[in-house]
């Protein structure tokens, strides 16, 4: 079973965050939590009522990163998912605190404060569940308002220690497109595409960018891994289209196939810290330009080569 955790601040780009995220649960079957992470610690704060029933008709007098998550299971109410309960029983964990709803089929959904620094309790929970994706809306920000703040997005890109699902403007039902160059780190996204190949409805797309000095091996390798995921996904009964393009920026023409309303799924550089944080790899220059939703693949080496497998099946 697919582990999901999604991530909230109680914006209206979180709110989306949630609504996809309550899509995948229900088209996958998989397991959901939901957290908001504050900065500082338990003491900066009047404590919350812990072990009693308490009203969410008095959630305004819950500290802040409670209401957070009180708004999001309005958010997780209005997709159908559960229904708003009439009391939530809040409990202290280790960096935060920690309460549950129940869906209409009776599974638990956990909901998370943690107090610390973003990327750090993400990773601390992510280690400790075991999840297999973060969903994340970030708010957008300005180039200036990047260098003054820093770029979450790029944190996540580096740091997250588990594939990523960054919303944007693709949702559940968009138009998935898929970059397969033959490349490792290409390779790699196939085994979390094919445990998320239920939840997709829209069309799945194959795009490969060829560099005008590709040599024969490059475009053999890429070809290869076109035909490959072009088989595989037949034979799941998808409408497939592929994409040929050519040119010295792929980042751009990636990003103007998919517009603004597309998936694009790609899978995370392994290359050397220092030239990741430097240069920037293509997923991390198509992540800090598109405005479509972007599945970014955090898989082992190992799994680029689980994909040419030929038990690799729907």
């Amino acid at each position: 079973m697919m582990k999901l955790l999604v991530y909230t601040d109680g914006t209206q780009d979180a709110a989306r965050a949630l609504e996809f995220a309550a899509e995948l649960k229900k088209r996958l079957g998989a397991e959901l939590a939901v957290i908001t992470i504050r900065s500082g610690t338990h003491a900066t704060e009047e404590p919350p009522p812990v072990g009693i029933d308490y009203p969410l008709t008095s959630r305004d007098s819950l500290p802040e990163g409670l209401q957070v998550l009180v708004d999001a299971i309005d958010v997780l109410d209005a997709t159908g998912l559960l229904q708003a309960p009439e009391t939530i029983r809040i409990q202290d964990v280790a960096r935060g605190h920690l309460f549950a709803c129940r869906t209409a089929d009776d599974e638990r959904i956990a909901f998370y404060e943690c107090f610390g620094h973003f990327i750090d309790s993400l990773n601390h929970e992510i280690e400790r569940h075991h999840y297999n994706l973060l969903i994340i809306s970030p708010q957008s920000l300005g180039k200036l308002q990047r260098l003054m703040k820093g770029d979450p997005v790029r944190k996540l890109a580096l740091d997250l220690y588990t594939s990523a699902l960054v919303v944007r403007g693709g949702g559940p039902d968009s138009r998935y497109i898929v970059c397969a160059d033959g490349s490792p780190s290409s390779k790699r996204q196939f085994p979390l595409l094919k445990d998320l190949l239920h939840s997709i409805r829209g069309t799945v797309d194959l795009i490969w960018v060829k560099r005008p000095d590709a040599d024969k091996e490059d475009i053999r390798v890429a070809e290869e891994c076109l035909q490959h995921a072009l088989r595989w996904l037949e034979t799941c009964d998808r409408t497939v289209a592929v994409h040929r393009l050519e040119g010295d920026n792929p980042a751009d023409l990636i990003v103007d196939e998919a517009g603004d309303s597309s998936v694009i799924v790609m899978g995370a550089s392994l290359r050397h810290d220092v030239y990741r944080r430097m240069l920037g790899s293509l997923p991390m220059q198509v992540l800090s330009r598109s405005q479509s939703s972007i599945l970014l693949v955090k898989l082992p080496p190992e799994a680029d080569a689980d994909f040419l497998k030929a038990s690799f099946t729907c």
